[in-house]
């Protein structure tokens, strides 16, 4: 573990799993980061149950009645679905996509179960692997707009494209045979999720004016979760403890634990958490960092409560503040958002929020997904269903429509991410020093399934503009 005094990075490579299908991105109760998930349903999408043998016991019509009883048995949204009868001879696919919840006046569709490989789903969690090129662009921001640039606005350090010199803020023009704006206008970034190990992606990209020719090959590399820490000094004498991590995943917790031992070492007083591309991950996990921050004077508290189906209310799980680092903790904290920062990292920020913690979001509006998934293996594949909805310590929970930023910043891709002139990093150590939130800066960005385009029809591999997975949230 290095020292914090001054910039401090750990850097990840992400594990984005393959052939993923089903309806959309995946919330499990393993709150934390850019976790893998399985993506909604398309034709484009290669279906995982292609490369499964049928046997006896795991024919396709073992397959769907096994899923007929987990949506009629465990199935959050299950008195608000009619059953689909798994005996009419139909595709995997068809028959998932059939049984989720289409939504009311109350709640939106069903846009987070899924289901994938078992394999693909034990590399990340057991191995902590990931294939992908670790290129992240911003393509959410730019969505019906291809009249503007797109840029990188992220690369996995270790990861083919950092070793291709790829970094953020290069603007793109050129994503394989495909012109940048053609990619924007269809929102179509399916070509920066690799099939298999070896596989190129070519781009032309710009820097400093000067365009050049890139290829990146496709590799398994290693998740390091968290990706910086850094003490940050006020000019009151206080001091800021500032963390950026992508995933709440048990590997991410030792170094996280190491940086909050050095913030109170070192008479931290605010925080700021980076959360951004945490798309979420472990409950449990979320519940330790957001324990670290809270300090003990939490202890014991309720951090959520896990709210089954009403035929399941006596398996309801309630998960309370613990004590991994034994301080004080902060009374306010920064979180820097956006539409990628979801599922159990949304969480966070409502665990926080219920025992008094000031939570100050500075960015834009999170993801809004405020249920997660006990996943279920069944003959080679694993089904995340959506199993339960998370409320705090008051209560509070159903936020569909996301936390909406208390400073709306936009984030500028051509800054990097450790530079504390970074407009998100700025904003809350700007609000820190008692100078308020700067003018509200960019459109309040909002997750394509709240957008405009909801009713379309959308690939999961589509939607996404870079390896991590928002929302997941296992307990």
């Amino acid at each position: 573990m290095k020292s914090i005094t001054g910039m401090t990075q750990h850097y990840f490579g992400w594990r984005a799993l393959l052939a993923l299908t089903a309806a959309s991105l995946v919330l499990s109760a393993c709150g934390g980061g850019s976790g893998s998930a399985p993506a909604p349903l398309s034709e484009a999408v290669p279906d995982p149950l292609s490369g499964l043998p049928e046997t006896p016991g795991c024919m396709l019509l073992d397959r769907r009645s096994f899923l007929a009883d987990q949506f009629r048995t465990e199935y959050f949204y299950n008195d608000l679905t009619p059953l689909v009868d798994p005996a009419p001879e139909q595709g995997l696919r068809a028959y998932f996509a059939a049984s989720l919840f289409k939504g009311n006046e109350r709640i939106p569709a069903d846009r987070f179960s899924g289901y994938q490989t078992s394999e693909a789903y034990s590399q990340f969690y057991g191995e902590g692997k990931t294939l992908a090129y670790g290129l992240a662009v911003a393509g959410q921001e730019v969505q019906g707009r291809p009249d503007l640039p797109l840029f990188v606005r992220d690369v996995t350090p270790g990861s083919p494209a950092a070793v291709s010199g790829l970094q953020r803020g290069d603007r793109i023009h050129r994503l394989n045979d495909t012109p940048v704006e053609d990619a924007i206008a269809k929102f179509d970034f399916s070509m920066l999720t690799p099939q298999q190990a070896g596989q190129e992606l070519v781009l032309e990209v710009e820097r400093a004016g000067v365009r050049r020719t890139v290829g990146v090959t496709a590799s398994v590399h290693d998740v390091v979760p968290v990706r910086l820490g850094r003490v940050i000094n006020l000019p009151d004498g206080r001091r800021m403890g500032l963390v950026r991590f992508n995933s709440m995943i048990t590997l991410a917790e030792p170094d996280l634990q190491a940086y909050f031992q050095q913030f109170r070492d070192q008479g931290v007083t605010e925080l700021v958490f980076d959360l951004r591309y945490n798309g979420g991950g472990s409950v449990a996990v979320g519940g330790r960092v957001a324990s670290m921050a809270a300090g003990n004077k939490v202890d014991g508290q309720v951090y959520a409560v896990l709210r089954n189906n009403a035929a399941l209310q006596a398996s309801n799980a309630t998960y309370r503040f613990s004590s991994p680092v034994a301080w004080a903790g902060v009374k306010r904290v920064y979180v820097l958002t956006g539409l990628r920062t979801c599922s159990a990292s949304e969480q966070m920020i409502a665990g926080l929020q219920g025992v008094g913690i000031d939570v100050v979001l500075v960015g834009s509006t999170t993801c809004g997904k405020p249920v997660g998934f006990r996943p279920r293996e069944h003959c080679g594949l694993t089904y995340s269903l959506v199993n339960f909805d998370s409320v705090n310590a008051r209560g509070e929970g159903g936020y569909y429509s996301g936390f909406a930023a208390t400073c709306r910043v936009a984030e500028d891709f051509t800054k990097a991410l450790e530079d504390p002139g970074e407009p998100l990093s700025a904003a809350a150590i700007g609000h820190a020093r008692g100078q308020g939130c700067p003018a509200a800066s960019g459109p309040d960005q909002q997750p394509l399934w709240a957008s405009k385009l909801r009713s379309l029809p959308v690939s999961g591999h589509a939607q996404r503009d870079g390896p991590e997975w928002p929302g997941l949230m296992v307990p």
